[in-house]
């Protein structure tokens, strides 16, 4: 398999997985724990730059940051950068139901985990510590031919 085709596989493959796990979390709403995910991985953001991560309009986030800032797990400041503009973080309430969610998440890939042989697990115990290399490399893409 060349690597635009291993490329498309693991994307596929670790959407489909992310929708069949959230499916089995019930401490928050789908759309709320990917933008606490976010939160967590960008740290303070501004609207504009959430909504452009998320691919949604700016009005679906700021409404989606406004629940979220009811519930009380995301906080709006002054950006000091842009008195105009605002930084949304997660709070410490938010980080422990983002928490909470991920690990319904990972009990329901858990349950499946537990029908692999053991050579699968120790297999995807190396293949996530591979993803999360990819998540940190700086990659310049290749110029065009």
């Amino acid at each position: 398999m060349d690597l635009n085709e291993l490329g498309v596989e693991i994307v596929v493959a670790s959407a489909r997985l992310t929708r069949m796990a959230s499916r089995d979390v019930s401490a928050l709403p789908h759309a709320a724990m990917r933008l606490l995910g976010r939160l967590d991985e960008l740290g303070p953001t501004r609207i504009s730059d959430l909504a452009k991560a998320d691919r949604c309009s700016q009005p679906t986030m700021s409404t989606l940051v406004q629940r979220q800032e009811e519930q009380g797990w995301v906080r709006r400041e002054p950006d000091p950068a842009d008195s105009r503009a605002s930084l949304i973080s997660l709070t410490k309430t938010g980080l422990t139901e983002l928490q909470r969610a991920r690990r319904e998440a990972g009990a329901a890939v858990a349950a499946r985990l537990r029908h692999l042989p053991a050579a699968d697990v120790e297999t995807l115990e190396r293949a996530a510590a591979v993803m999360h290399t990819i998540l940190t490399l700086d990659v310049v893409e290749d110029a065009p031919q």
